[in-house]
């Protein structure tokens, strides 16, 4: 067992060698503080049932890097992970959603938890969101009209030319978004995104205009037949091709 009169220093340092007899007076230990249960909850050999005392713990389980821990942990119980998972904030909800280490049903309340949240979250924690998404929350972000979360999620690393594709199709996506794409040198570059690019009348004409000079004839006529494109891209493009007007 644990000595009772053990100091904070001196219980933080017996951390990694605990036996499991002295795990389970852990919880209760008088110079126990959350660094400690953060601490100990990084060990992968915790069993469950200790897991599961954290969880019911009320001193320890309303702290949210405790539950945070917890849901992460791979041998917490199932229902207690799940059950704590719908308590997490944003930023930790994203981080288990992909944490593949985890059940996929743990992961799966993370990200329907996310989903939810969503549409009240405010712009800022959008656009921070919109950098480190992924899965449904990315597609989901994909149809924001805010021109700030679409710049930061072309940031986004696991952004898709797909993705991209669908914001520039989109006819309800807004020009500052657009444009936002136009001006990204990464995507910008795609030749997919810049036909795109052209077909969609919303994107500003004065930033897509020097894609046109970059198209092959075949991406050309395939423009001209495309009765989406507009008038003025239309006749720009018969001009590269030496056409009238």
């Amino acid at each position: 067992m644990l000595q009772a009169n053990m100091t904070d220093e001196a219980l933080w340092a017996a951390l990694p060698s605990l036996n499991a007899e002295e795990l389970a007076s852990l919880p209760c230990h008088v110079a126990a503080k959350e660094r400690h249960i953060l601490k100990i909850l990084d060990r992968r050999d915790l069993t469950a049932d200790f897991l599961k005392e954290i969880a019911h713990n009320t001193r320890w389980a309303k702290s949210p890097r405790i539950k945070f821990k917890l849901v992460n942990h791979s041998n917490t119980p199932l229902g207690d992970a799940m059950n704590m998972t719908k308590f997490l904030f944003w930023r930790e909800l994203n981080l288990t959603l992909q944490n593949f280490r985890l059940r996929s049903e743990i992961r799966h309340v993370a990200e329907s938890v996310l989903l939810k949240r969503l549409p009240a979250m405010a712009v800022g924690e959008r656009v921070a969101l919109a950098r480190v998404a992924a899965g449904q929350i990315l597609k989901m972000l994909r149809t924001q009209k805010e021109p700030r979360i679409i710049q930061a999620l072309l940031t986004n690393q696991r952004l898709v030319e797909d993705d991209v594709l669908f914001l520039v199709n989109r006819q309800s996506t807004p020009a500052p978004a657009l444009e936002a794409v136009a001006r990204d040198f990464k995507w910008s570059s795609r030749r997919e995104v810049r036909s795109a690019l052209l077909r969609n009348p919303k994107a500003p004409l004065a930033v897509v205009v020097g894609f046109i000079s970059s198209l092959t004839s075949v991406e050309a006529l395939a423009l001209l037949k495309d009765p989406k494109v507009p008038q003025a891209v239309r006749r720009l493009v018969r001009k590269r091709l030496g056409n009238a007007p």
